[in-house]
């Protein structure tokens, strides 16, 4: 699979320094780290966390495309389609982006990373992408989507389990293609802020 990143070790942490890094250029820590994973993998919460360690600002894109449109992003699939949700998405992240004038964690949506012209906005930019791998039962479980209807449910993507399960499945390979890999399974947000942030360090230094 062609995908503008790499794709990386899954260990409990795991971080993957891009090829086309030029060596014996040292450069400062990373300007933009953007959180990728799933629905429901906490990316909102631990970006927050993350920038508030780190002292850096913070975006959710998905709540700058509400905020922009000044509609729900369920109603803006309901009204305008998956297509035109995903035009707007890279619109807004590729405004974020250049916007950008300070350090910043970005919350990607679910489904940002997904996209080949998002990847690649983000690898120009030179941010650091990391996957939270969260277990699926988990996932289920935060998303309520047993037991939310479709027309309830706020993540218009989560219409039942094994729809969910597929979604996700097909989402996975691009998810490892970030940089760094942080398995959820019981840490609290603070410790997946820190190790982030610890992984970061790392990826900076191996430049």
């Amino acid at each position: 699979m062609n995908h503008p990143y790499a794709a990386s070790p899954h260990f409990a942490i795991s971080v993957k320094v891009p090829a086309n890094r030029q060596s014996g250029r040292k450069e400062s820590a990373p300007r933009i780290v953007a959180l990728t994973g799933f629905m429901g993998a906490g990316k909102t919460s631990v970006g927050r966390e993350l920038a508030a360690l780190l002292g850096w600002g913070f975006c959710d894109l998905d709540q700058e495309i509400e905020l922009q449109q000044k509609l729900p992003i369920r109603e803006i699939f309901q009204l305008h389609g998956e297509l035109r949700f995903r035009e707007i998405e890279a619109e807004t992240l590729r405004a974020t982006l250049e916007q950008a004038s300070a350090p910043t964690v970005i919350a990607l949506g679910g489904g940002t990373f997904i996209q080949d012209r998002n990847a690649e906005l983000l690898r120009r930019c030179g941010a650091h992408v990391v996957f939270l791998e969260t277990p699926m039962k988990q996932l289920l479980r935060r998303c309520r989507v047993a037991t939310q209807s479709s027309a309830e449910n706020l993540r218009p993507l989560a219409a039942d389990p094994d729809a969910f399960r597929e979604l996700y499945a097909q989402r996975l390979p691009h998810y490892r293609a970030a940089q760094i890999t942080v398995r959820t399974r019981g840490k609290t947000i603070e410790d997946i802020a820190r190790a982030i942030a610890s992984s970061l360090e790392f990826a900076a230094g191996a430049r």
